[in-house]
């Protein structure tokens, strides 16, 4: 509980010091399994000291996906827009709010060449 916990006030700390509104959360490397007690009182206390207006990316091992999907029901009835994802790449273009159709848009080769 130590971990999940340490992660919540971190997450909560970088988002107030540098005054971001969206933040990944990856627990990718967190080893531990959660009771669901546990778990709840973690997205309790997450959506409790965010502001509505904060967008969370949680990124989670495969192992890890059933608990992260009750922690994002638990935080989005609470209020916090959270969404799980099991690859930080996902994640990043969620929270930079970049739409799937935006993201297939093909990029340029370099530096234009004037002819």
């Amino acid at each position: 509980m130590i971990e999940i916990v340490s992660a919540r006030y971190e997450a909560n700390a970088l988002l107030a010091a540098k005054r971001w509104n969206r933040i990944v959360v990856d627990i990718t490397g967190l080893l531990s399994k959660f009771a669901a007690q546990e778990l709840f009182e973690f997205a309790r206390g997450l959506a409790a000291d965010l502001p509505e207006s904060v967008r969370v990316a949680l990124v989670a091992r495969s192992d890890q996906a059933k608990q992260a999907k009750l922690i994002e029901g638990i935080a989005r009835n609470d209020g916090l827009f959270l969404s799980f994802f099991p690859d930080v790449e996902e994640a990043t273009t969620w929270v930079k709010g970049i739409s799937l159709h935006e993201r297939k848009k093909p990029q340029p080769a370099g530096n234009p060449v004037k002819v």
